[in-house]
This record gives structure tokens, C-alpha cells and sequence, in this order.
């Protein structure tokens, strides 16, 4: 089988969770298919919309290069022509025998047509809610969820997620059109119309893209599968204090200023934060890193790590007793979660999206999501009762492997193709 992977980004130049996972999926996919990954890169070194063929790690991937400069409206986040144009000729020279799509940001939606132009089957894997929202997350500028995007002002969302002092000129030339939000109840519409089958890793947002209008037949429940041979050694290296951990992008929605700010009214020398993570200093995003110094202060517990290559993500859960996992937006399927899991790590988790479908009460802690207090709480009665922990790691789900995924997959995949044949025939 010929399968051809788009997303918006891949390692090495991003390594976040929908990156790793379609990498894995790639690899596990090219053992019995030919496989090649599509996706975008942002360097000024190349022309704009240039194409750079190449591989990583034996992967096959196709990267176009978009440092977003000819954006000047809202509906240039989704509709892209040059990019498309440079798409068709990929999707011709390669000519896959389905497409599985798992993100379209900074790349277009029109991708979709020119490929049912084409008659070649489409699955798309939903990783967040950029379908209806342009930052992904359906989280305000004030870090409250948006309930009804359908009726938001995305212009104002987005702006007020910018950092003014880099992107003053960007904004000036930046127009919103007035019937954005119309287009894009009929763009969505449309790609539901046009997707063979959604597939959602959680049911939270299987559920919710049903509320938004998708025909419930049209999306299934799957969760990601993860590669069970990062995580062969877990036993946890031993200390006399007990070690917290944060690991992810340190943005807003991600709730570290939460942790931060809980963390600080801890009166216990016997405890450590270690941050894993970067901030993402770039024109389009608000520079939330020094918000986060300025609140670590002197706390001398306080460790900032940097980040890691996911192949040594056993490693560093080997120095992690108690994970806390702060997002304040409706997480779908984190791949932290999955790893904390693998590596019998007790997490406290915000119990908001689909969190509790992995973090429950058994296997973990659930707090209020934004409430510092809450978290505090909780973190205290884990330093107070450290032993509570061994009983949460005696009820950890299973995880699905990266194995079973794929082959998972090849049903799905099959199935579409047979169903493609009958109605050629």
C-alpha cells in the first residue's frame, strides 16, 4: 500500500506530541507499505513555498517551506492556493493509494479537494479543534474556554494572543473579512463532507466535533498508540525528596503559570519541580517565558531542564515521581499522559476534555483546571501521604501500542479502498 501522512509539522524540527506520534506511526506503517509524510517548515534559508525532498531517520518526507509572509486575512490560515499548487504535484508524483491526514495549519484545507479530485480515499485523525478554531484550542485570550466559536471574534482572539512588539507591521496589514466565520461554517461542511472517515483518540472530542456537525457516522473512536520500546526500563532512580515534573511547551494553555503558582505556597524543603520544556519565542506567539521566570523567582526547588529527545523520554521519567499536568484548555489525547502511564507515574491532572478517560481517581489525581489552590491541595496531601502514590500505580490502564495502531489502520485503510473499487466498478 502506497500511504501518504500530511501534518503540520514533524521532527526534527518539532518533536510535540501529534509530531511524535505520527512519526512513530510512520515508521511502524513503512515496515509492510511505502510511506511518505508531508509537512511544513518555517526557514528563511529556502524560497518561500520551496519543496525540500528528503528522509529522517529512513522516514520519506516531503517539507514545504511557509514562513507565512503572504498571509493577510483570516481565511489565509485555511486557504492556501500556492500551496495547494505545489501539494498536486507531490500527490501526482507520489500517487498514494490513501491520504491520512492529521493536521492542516499553516498548510490548506483545499489540500482535501485536490486530493477527491483524484478519487484517492481520506482519513483524518483529529488532534485538536483547528477545524473550528484558528489557534487549535478553543481557549480565549483570557484562558476561558470558547464554547461557541461559531459566533466568536477569531480576529480579536488571535490578536490578543500576539506579541505587539514584534508584529505591529504584520497586524496593520493583516485584514479581517467580515463573512470569515460564514466561509467557515462552510469550509467545515464541506471537509466533513468530503472526509472518508475522522478518526478521534478520545471520545471527549469524538463528542464534541458531533456537536459541531459531524455526521456521527462519519467519526470513530481510536486512540493513539505509542512505541512500547522506549518505556522496557521504568524503575524510578531514587531520591529522599519527591520529585514533580512538568513536560510540555511552555504556552498558556498549558497551565504552568498554575503550577508555578501552587508550587511556590509549598512550605516543605523536601521537594522539586523539574520543568521540561521551550517556549515558543516566535512573531506569532506571545512571549509567555519570562511571565514563567519572574514567577519561579528564587525558588532554588525549582528546576528548568530544557527539553529532550523523545527517544530518551524513559530516562527522564526515571526522575519523576509525580507528574502534574496543568493545561487549562480541553486536552484530547496528551501523549504525556500516555507516557506517565507507560512509566507507572502517578500524575495530578486538571480534570478538564478527555483527561479522565486516562487520569482518573484510581490511577491518579484529579484538580480543579486554573485553581492553584486545588492544586496545592493535592500536592500537599502527595508529600504528606507519598505512600497513596503506590496504590495509584497498581491501577494504570493499558495503552494501545504503536503495533496495534497501525495495524488498526490497515483495516481502516482496506476497508476504504475496497469501498472505493465497488463504486469505481
Amino acid at each position: 500500500m502506497n500511504i501518504l501522512q500530511i501534518i503540520h509539522c514533524f521532527p526534527p524540527e518539532s518533536m510535540t506530541g501529534s509530531e511524535i506520534y505520527v512519526y512513530n506511526l510512520a515508521k511502524e506503517l513503512s515496515k509492510n507499505h511505502t510511506v511518505n509524510v508531508f509537512y511544513r517548515i518555517n526557514n528563511r534559508k529556502y524560497k518561500e513555498y520551496e519543496i525540500i525532498e528528503g528522509t529522517y531517520n529512513s522516514v520519506n518526507v516531503y517539507k514545504i517551506n511557509s514562513t507565512l509572509e503572504r498571509y493577510f486575512s483570516l481565511n489565509d490560515i485555511y486557504n492556501n492556493v500556492y500551496i495547494e499548487d505545489k501539494f498536486c504535484k507531490i500527490l501526482d508524483k507520489i500517487k498514494p493509494d490513501i491520504v491520512h491526514i492529521h493536521h492542516l495549519l499553516s498548510l490548506s484545507t483545499g489540500i482535501v479537494s485536490q486530493i477527491k479530485k483524484r478519487g484517492i480515499p481520506v482519513v483524518f485523525t483529529l488532534h485538536d479543534y483547528w477545524l473550528i478554531c484558528p489557534k487549535g484550542q478553543l481557549l480565549k485570550p483570557n484562558l476561558t474556554l470558547c464554547e461557541q466559536p461559531f459566533y466568536s471574534n477569531c480576529f480579536y482572539c488571535l490578536e490578543k494572543s500576539l506579541n505587539p512588539n514584534n508584529i505591529i507591521k504584520k497586524l496593520r496589514n493583516f485584514r479581517f473579512k467580515n463573512n470569515f466565520l460564514g466561509r467557515s461554517r462552510n469550509l467545515l461542511e464541506k471537509i466533513f463532507k468530503d472526509i472518508d472517515l475522522f478518526i478521534a483518540p478520545s471520545n471527549f472530542i469524538r463528542n464534541k466535533f458531533i456537536k459541531f456537525g459531524m455526521p456521527e457516522e462519519k467519526i470513530i473512536y481510536s486512540d493513539n498508540g505509542m512505541d512500547l520500546s522506549l518505556f522496557k526500563d521504568i524503575a524510578k532512580s531514587k531520591a529522599d525528596i519527591i520529585r514533580f515534573g512538568f513536560i510540555g511547551t511552555i504556552i498558556p494553555s498549558k497551565g504552568l503559570h498554575v503550577l508555578l503558582k501552587a508550587f511556590n505556597r509549598i512550605k516543605n524543603a523536601r521537594v522539586v519541580l523539574r520543568i521540561y520544556g521551550k517556549s515558543l519565542m516566535t512573531n506569532w506567539i506571545f512571549n509567555y517565558y519570562h511571565r514563567i521566570l519572574r514567577a519561579a523567582g528564587r525558588n532554588k526547588s525549582i528546576k528548568f531542564m530544557g527539553t529532550f529527545d523523545n527517544k530518551d523520554v524513559g530516562r527522564i521519567f526515571k526522575e519523576i515521581d509525580v507528574l502534574i499536568f496543568a493545561s487549562l484548555w480541553q486536552e484530547n489525547s496528551p501523549l504525556v499522559l500516555h507516557e506517565a502511564i507507560l512509566t507507572n507515574t502517578p500524575v495530578i491532572a486538571s480534570d478538564i476534555g478527555g483527561v479522565n478517560e486516562f487520569i482518573n481517581h484510581h490511577n491518579g489525581v484529579l484538580f480543579k483546571a486554573g485553581d492553584a489552590k486545588d492544586l496545592q491541595k493535592k500536592m500537599e496531601h502527595i508529600i504528606k501521604n507519598p505512600w497513596d502514590t503506590e496504590n495509584l500505580k497498581n491501577n494504570m490502564p493499558k495503552v494501545k501500542s504503536i503495533k496495534d495502531n497501525a495495524e488498526e489502520l490497515e483495516v481502516i485503510y482496506n476497508r476504504l479502498l475496497k469501498s472505493k473499487k465497488g463504486l469505481v466498478k
